[in-house]
């Protein structure tokens, strides 16, 4: 992938009095600069002039890079020094109430710090001296504020970032301490992934994107021969696993995901849909029109510095998978000794489901334990459902021998409500009337306490939970909530089927 497709599109959301990026005209929500998102963009400007592109390039990244530097917070008395503002707007944190998140991201210490490494690696003989002295002093401002913090090496995407900055910042400044720390945390990493075959931080559309970008700079640019070596056999292991989880036919990877900011890769903007589009091309890649509006559309910045990097060559089989649908399989993944992750694909369907052993919950709208896809026999993008609790449930899909077929279960201890987001997929039907409290039933559609009729799939529902009610969402989805006042389980038997 070159950076020029994305980059053309990132040149319209330029904002040149700010010399920072800003959110395009169709987004939703405040129209914001944004300073991570200007620094990946700086990279892959000085990345197409150094392939033939103008040298006004130079001159943008060059302001760019200032207008980013000018975002980090300079205080080591307090626990965001080092890191940057997410835009300019954000005000300064305040000592006695600031919390981690709510007013100040710590990872931008870690994505901007690797971000400027890439820039004075490929292109310091085109920056000013003075700029190239404004990033040392700001990475090793970046670097003391990550040394303090000790990321948990099973945040993988950030700890891989956060460990690559301390070795590549160490062996810059001479800082023997930083590098050996940046060492042992990556091999923390790569320990954690060797016990299971996968990262604690599981399926995650979007951040295993990150962890194959912390990979890919420890493979391109890890001055430690023995670490970079490991990093690119986890990195090749981990590309298998998205392969394993990869439904070209769909467009998607069958979940569960552990942390994930849609169902659909055609609809918004996610990691792993730039690496894979690196790898196969536009056409083919789960990823949505970049041109027009798309959900998380931030994320389209990262794509140079995928480019910047490259993926490495993978084998055949990978790569094919990534390219068609290999056939109908089933996945079973230990994801730590309590977890255990599940997942059926057939030609036109897909489910996968978490076991979590009883000990996650508070689900949060980015965990995804229960899903399943379909492909809709009229035109029009896939179907999905997705399960939504604050309870904690234990889920696991199995296949029932029949194509396009399998079954669901779910497991939970205590009392409250489930909810399953549905999107029927395909043309989108006509307006319902309100619903009525034992369900919902319209020309296409017919939701139930004990069967989900929709557009190319039929879902019967065993339990013994009570249909509290059933809602459509401006957006177009159905919301399907049980209530239970105790231990109970469930069983869903899902069923591609004709339209008609």
């Amino acid at each position: 992938m070159g950076p020029s497709g994305p980059l053309e599109v990132l040149d319209g959301w330029w904002d040149p009095r700010a010399s920072l990026l800003a959110d395009p005209a169709w987004a939703a929500g405040p129209h914001d600069h944004h300073v991570r998102e200007t620094c990946w963009y700086a990279l892959g400007l000085l990345s197409r002039a150094a392939d033939g592109g103008a040298t006004a390039d130079v001159d943008r990244a060059v302001a760019a890079l200032d207008a980013v530097l000018d975002q980090q917070w300079d205080d080591p008395s307090v626990p965001w020094h080092g890191t940057w503002r997410r835009s300019p707007a954000e005000p300064d944190p305040s000592p006695e109430h600031a919390r981690e998140w709510r007013d100040y991201d710590p990872n931008w210490r870690e994505f901007i710090g690797c971000t400027l490494l890439q820039v004075v690696a490929a292109h310091a003989d085109v920056l000013p001296p003075a700029l190239l002295a404004r990033i040392d002093t700001a990475l090793v401002r970046a670097i003391t504020g990550t040394s303090a913090r000790r990321v948990s090496p099973g945040y993988s995407n950030i700890a891989l970032m956060a460990a690559f900055l301390l070795h590549a910042v160490g062996c810059r400044t001479g800082n023997a301490a930083w590098d050996q720390q940046g060492l042992h945390l990556a091999g923390e990493v790569f320990d954690r992934f060797a016990e299971h075959g996968t990262f604690e931080e599981y399926n995650s559309p979007t951040y295993y994107g990150i962890d194959l970008y912390g990979l890919a700079l420890w493979r391109r640019h890890g001055l430690d021969p023995a670490t970079a070596a490991r990093a690119a056999a986890v990195e090749l292991a981990l590309w298998d696993e998205i392969a394993r989880h990869y439904h070209a036919g769909l467009a998607n990877m069958v979940g569960p995901y552990d942390r994930s900011y849609g169902m659909d890769l055609q609809e918004y903007a996610s990691g792993v849909g730039v690496w894979i589009w690196s790898v196969v091309g536009r056409e083919c890649a789960p990823f949505p029109d970049h041109t027009g509006p798309i959900g998380h559309h931030r994320d389209l910045a990262l794509a140079p510095l995928v480019a910047a990097l490259g993926a490495p060559d993978l084998p055949a089989r990978t790569r094919a998978a990534l390219e068609t649908f290999d056939g109908p399989r089933a996945t079973r993944q230990v994801i730590t000794a309590r977890r255990v992750a599940t997942a059926v694909l057939e030609p036109h369907l897909m489910v996968g489901a978490e076991d979590v052993g009883g000990d996650r919950g508070r689900l949060d709208g980015q965990f995804h334990p229960l899903t399943a896809h379909w492909r809709p026999e009229e035109p029009g993008p896939v179907g999905w459902f997705r399960l939504v609790s604050d309870l904690t449930i234990d889920a696991a899909a199995r296949p029932t021998g029949e194509p396009d077929t399998a079954t669901a279960t779910l497991r939970w201890t205590g009392a409250g409500t489930i909810r399953f987001q549905v999107r029927p997929g395909g043309t989108a039907g006509p307006e319902p009337s309100a619903p009525e409290p034992s369900g919902a039933t319209t020309a296409a559609i017919a939701l139930t306490a004990r069967s989900w009729r929709l557009p190319s799939l039929l879902v019967r529902v065993t339990t013994q939970a009570g249909l509290r009610e059933v809602t459509r969402s401006h957006d177009g989805t159905w919301w399907v909530a049980y209530d239970t006042d105790g231990p109970g389980e469930a069983r869903l038997d899902l069923a591609r089927r004709p339209s008609t």
